[in-house]
């Protein structure tokens, strides 16, 4: 992947913005401490001048020469998801590597500006670099974010290449097209599929993929057949409950991510439904979950720490060569693992 040379001569300094903001530089390095001592007009006048001077710490350039470790940056949403506990591991798979420090800061997806807040904290901390994950990736503000301080970001498992920042992903669309035709394959018709918000590219990417299966096959689209939910099992819970009810349920039912899954076998044990001789089921991610559940569930495998790793990786090396990244997407590979959840519709039912 190609890279170019970052201009580091324009820099701003924290003299700059202590000049621009009317302060000493003890005080600008007392508000970005987040230290008590400093006027509220004084704080005021120098996060302004950070924002109109784009200022970040550069810590980078401490590390360089001290040999002190650099320091990432890691927002999460998700604490009821497995999905964040691949992303630590691969994360810090790569920083004990090179003896990198991992600030993990939480934002509430249901706050709009809960995000930038985190994202902001951890900046004015002095992070050198800044792993995003989905679907934080795919929001325009965090982006500003980059623009306005210049702080390297990599984006994590994002529906589909971004503009402005490098990514590290599988491709969605083709991964739930295989799974789907793998659904189809095995005899299914009518089948039910969660996805995301519709807001979040992952879930656009998806919901193409299956769609695109299920027009190939000559199956029309049927509304019915769709809810949209958190990655989470709570909402698994939620929606197998709504295709159950229906009058006519699916016989099969893709989830897009293995919570969601995992909560719709749960629910079907509860109903007396066996799995998967009165319902099939199918994941994605192919988490630990998949494989902890009976049956264990067909699903598409994306190493979620291994993307993790790599982004990791990718990020640390630019920083440490002082080199740009590209803003592109490096593709990893997925497999479709078919395992006990889905049954085949095309063979003689078992006595």
């Amino acid at each position: 992947m190609a890279r170019t040379r970052r201009n580091f001569s324009n820099r701003v300094t924290l003299s700059t913005v202590a000049e621009r903001a009317g302060v000493s530089p003890m005080t600008v390095s007392n508000v970005l401490n987040e230290k008590p001592n400093v006027t509220p007009a004084k704080r005021e006048a120098v996060m302004e001048a950070v924002r109109e001077l784009g200022y970040q710490p550069n810590r980078a350039a401490r590390a360089l020469a001290s040999a002190s470790a650099l320091r990432i940056g890691l927002l999460h949403r998700d604490t009821e998801s497995s999905f964040l506990g691949q992303v630590l591991l691969g994360t810090l798979r790569a920083a004990n590597r090179h003896g990198t420090e991992i600030a993990v800061r939480p934002f509430d997806p249901a706050d709009e500006k809960s995000a930038l807040k985190a994202a902001e904290g951890l900046i004015r901390s002095g992070i050198d670099g800044l792993i995003v994950p989905p679907p934080l990736c795919e929001n325009p503000s965090i982006m500003e974010l980059q623009a306005r301080y210049h702080i390297p970001m990599i984006a994590l498992a994002p529906g589909a290449s971004l503009e402005t920042i490098p990514s590290v992903r599988i491709d969605d669309e083709a991964a739930a097209y295989d799974l789907t035709r793998l659904l189809l394959a095995r005899g299914h018709r009518r089948i039910g599929f969660i996805r995301f918000a519709s807001s979040h590219l992952v879930s656009a990417s998806r919901e193409a993929g299956h769609r695109r299966a299920l027009q190939e096959a000559g199956i029309p689209d049927d509304p019915a057949l769709i809810w949209t939910g958190r990655p989470t099992y709570e909402d698994g819970l939620k929606a197998a409950e709504y295709f159950l009810s229906l009058a006519e349920p699916p016989s099969a039912i893709f989830g897009s991510s293995d919570d969601l899954a995992a909560a719709i076998v749960n629910y079907a044990h509860r109903q007396g439904m066996r799995i998967p001789e009165d319902l099939s089921v199918a994941g994605f991610d192919d988490a630990p979950i998949a494989s902890q559940i009976w049956p264990q569930l067909t699903t598409v495998r994306q190493s979620i720490s291994n993307i993790a790793e790599i982004a990791t990786e990718y990020l640390l090396k630019s920083l440490s060569e002082r080199s740009e990244m590209a803003p592109e997407a490096q593709l990893v590979d997925y497999e479709v693992i078919e395992r006990q959840s889905v049954a085949n519709l095309l063979e003689p039912a078992k006595v």
